[in-house]
């Protein structure tokens, strides 16, 4: 329901014109530009960036700016912003949130990272950091809502979800509205009055027509707010499952019909607060598709025609953004979509590239140099080696300190297969959507996804490039009469 809080530090009003002069004389002068400085304790030459979502709905990430730390972990990046807007700092590939404003300064201080994640790249704890953030106040207000919301949520969650007399909700919703009813910034006051909605909602104190109505519907859409959005997705998403406006087979006929976006504008425009607005419906739309996308049942080349024809055709900017940031996120590494491309080193510093070995089906497997189940795997590999010969290319890629003892390990069993460094390429991970070792990803010839996250070689992995090696040959055979 709300965001978790980040510690920050924090300092009265009447300091942060002093602070912002000894965090850095022009800053002021910087239009639509904040300036993110900090240190990475112990951690040298790593790369930073502020990354944003292109949409709060879609969540496509987006790079505004990035730098490597320099000989003592020291960085500074200048992101160019709009609007407030929910952000991240990523040191290497753990992110720590914040909120980034525009004109606004932030000092961090990243501790050194002790622990070591043997796992995935992904599913570890966010970045740890201390802000010190010369923005005005906004990041102290949402952290202070946040500490109090969620305090009264984990103190009374059975009462609120169930309990009939909702007096003591209302009674809180009233003290935070006189809490916060003198703030000046936009962004802090939406984050706190589509919390404090969202409250009543989940409570049952409105019912989802009543907010739909109210808060929604003609009412300016906040696509940076991520409150605001992620409220926006709750809401619908459980409205179209338990209202019956229309069924599951309705709005899949809908997008695998051909007739474009008009039959799904036409079911939604059943409910009658919705069919007042054309710019919501539209972006309820978008989200209806994009949540649909995976189904069983719906044509996925359908949905992506839709998403398409409101992304050129919308008279709504925002929203062709939207569609435009969906069809990328839902095709990301889809079979027939580019691989995306690499040139890295192997053992003996020969740069290799994804083209070079993309004249045939090709097996890349994602390694850690020290996962032993990565090694163990090696046999398997081989032996679909020996099986497929000629037909089939593989390459694996290293990621870790240990390069050359894992190099060393396929040597002493001849593995004939190159071997290539990731070193600090670490955003080919993320290209690759890697969150566990070993990882296995098939390529067709002409550098086009195959299968990402193929399976084990003890769990059929053999199959599956066979079936491409088949297509493959089969469509050779085919383009050459």
């Amino acid at each position: 329901m709300n965001r978790k809080n980040r510690k920050y530090l924090s300092f009265s009003p009447a300091r942060i014109l002093v602070l912002c002069a000894l965090f850095s004389g022009t800053l002021p002068l910087f239009s639509q530009t904040a300036l993110v400085k900090g240190k990475a304790e112990g951690q040298p030459n790593e790369l930073v960036r502020v990354i944003v979502y292109a949409d709060q709905f879609s969540k496509l990430p987006k790079t505004l700016a990035s730098a490597y730390t320099d000989n003592n972990g020291l960085f500074e990046l200048k992101p160019e912003i709009k609007q407030t807007d929910f952000a991240f700092l990523a040191l290497g590939l753990k992110k720590g949130e914040f909120y980034l404003k525009p004109e606004a300064g932030y000092q961090f201080l990243i501790p050194k990272d002790t622990t070591e994640n043997r796992g995935s790249v992904f599913d570890r704890l966010p970045l740890q950091f201390t802000l010190k953030a010369y923005d005005g106040g906004l990041a102290d207000d949402i952290g202070n809502f946040n500490v109090e919301y969620n305090t009264f949520i984990y103190q009374n969650s059975n009462k609120i979800y169930h309990g009939r007399d909702k007096r003591f909700v209302t009674d809180f919703i009233n003290k935070v509205n006189l809490q916060y009813d003198s703030l000046e910034d936009e962004y802090v006051k939406n984050y706190v009055k589509y919390s404090l909605i969202s409250l009543q909602w989940v409570g049952r104190m409105m019912t989802s027509d009543s907010v739909i109505s109210a808060f929604f519907v003609n009412q300016p859409i906040l696509y940076h707010n991520i409150q605001y959005t992620e409220f926006f997705t709750d809401l619908f998403q459980s409205y179209f499952g338990y209202q019956k406006i229309f069924s599951y087979s309705e709005i899949v006929g809908a997008i695998n019909s051909g007739k474009g976006f008009q039959a799904v504008d036409e079911l939604l425009k059943r409910q009658e607060n919705l069919a007042r607005d054309d710019q919501l419906r539209e972006l309820i739309g978008i989200f209806l598709i994009a949540r649909k996308y995976y189904s069983a049942d719906v044509i996925r080349g359908r949905a992506i025609s839709l998403l398409k024809e409101i992304a050129q055709n919308s008279r709504f900017e925002e929203n062709r953004n939207v569609a435009g940031n969906y069809i990328i996120k839902l095709r990301w590494l889809e079979p027939g979509t580019p691989a995306p491309a690499f040139s890295l080193k192997d053992a003996s510093g020969k740069q290799v590239s994804l083209s070079e070995l993309s004249n045939k089906v090709l097996l890349i497997s994602f390694f850690r140099s020290d996962c032993k189940i990565c090694l163990e795997q090696l046999a398997g590999l081989q032996t679909i080696q020996k099986k497929f010969g000629n037909k089939l290319k593989m390459v694996t890629l290293v990621y870790g300190k240990e390069f050359n003892n894992a190099v060393q390990y396929a040597n002493d069993r001849n593995i004939s297969w190159p071997f290539l460094n990731i070193e600090n390429n670490i955003l080919l991970l993320e290209a690759y959507n890697i969150r566990a070792y070993p990882t296995y990803i098939i390529v067709k010839p002409g550098g086009n996804i195959a299968m990402a996250n193929a399976p084990m070689p003890d769990e059929n992995l053999e199959l599956y490039i066979r079936r491409y090696i088949n297509e493959s040959e089969k469509n050779s055979s085919n383009g050459s009469h």
